[in-house]
Formats: C-alpha cells, structure tokens, sequence
C-alpha cells in the first residue's frame, strides 16, 4: 500500500468515525444545556479550529445569519472566542475544560437562587406577615 492510499484509507475510516461520533457528542452537548446549534458549531470548531462564518455555515449547513447568531451566544458563555483579520473575523473554541466552568458558574448562580427561595418560603410561612391590617 502507498503512502498516499494510506493517508486516504485513514481519511475515510477518520470520516466515518466523526459521522458517527460527533451526533453522540452533540447529544450529550445538549443534554448539558447547549441548543443543538449550538452544540453543532461548538463541535464544529474544535475538530477545523479557526474558521470565518461563511466556512462554518457551509460545513454545517446553516445560513450565515443563524451561525453570527449562535456563535454570539457561544461567545457570551465563554465557549468561543473569535479574532479580528483583515478579511473579517475567526471564530474559535474554547477547550472543553470551559464547560466544566460553565457548569459551575450555572450551579453557583442555582444555589444563590436557592438561598433566595429559602429566604422567600421563611418569611411567607410567617403567620404574622400575612395578616392584613385592619383599617377604619
């Protein structure tokens, strides 16, 4: 076998392990809280890196529009970054490791919430606080 039946031997058993890989990845991705979009173009980036929208879109097969849009939501969770070229901007992931943080940052914005609600629940429970005032 050559070299170069090798590479493309490798190429395809390569494309046939993302077929049939990355759905399981994009499912655990939403399962995680990402929309599936969002998992798709997350996937995306980390297996071609730096790439403009136009080649995002085309190999996810989405619309410019709904990828500037969804990778701005990529961005604002800290999943994406992108850079600035004279030919427009590069958007990259983050490393996974960011959706541990992500995680984190949801689990300490949840137990603030509880803390909340249980300061709620306390002061409602109070048979004093609900008793309306008789006026004259």
């Amino acid at each position: 076998m050559t070299t170069a039946n090798a590479l493309q031997k490798m190429r395809h058993v390569y494309a046939t392990i993302i077929v049939f890989i990355m759905p399981m990845f994009e499912n655990k991705l939403v399962q995680l809280g990402l929309s599936e979009k969002e998992a798709k173009l997350y996937l995306l980036l980390l297996q071609v890196g730096s790439s403009p929208v136009s080649a995002l879109a085309k190999r996810a097969i989405l619309k410019r529009v709904t990828v500037y849009s969804v990778l701005e939501g990529l961005v604002e969770r800290g999943l994406v970054t992108y850079e600035n070229h004279r030919d427009g901007r590069r958007y990259s992931a983050y490393d996974p490791e960011c959706l541990l943080y992500l995680l984190e940052k949801e689990k300490a914005a949840l137990k603030c919430r509880m803390e909340l609600a249980k300061e709620c629940v306390q002061k409602l429970n109070n048979p004093h606080l609900l008793r309306s005032p008789v006026l004259f």
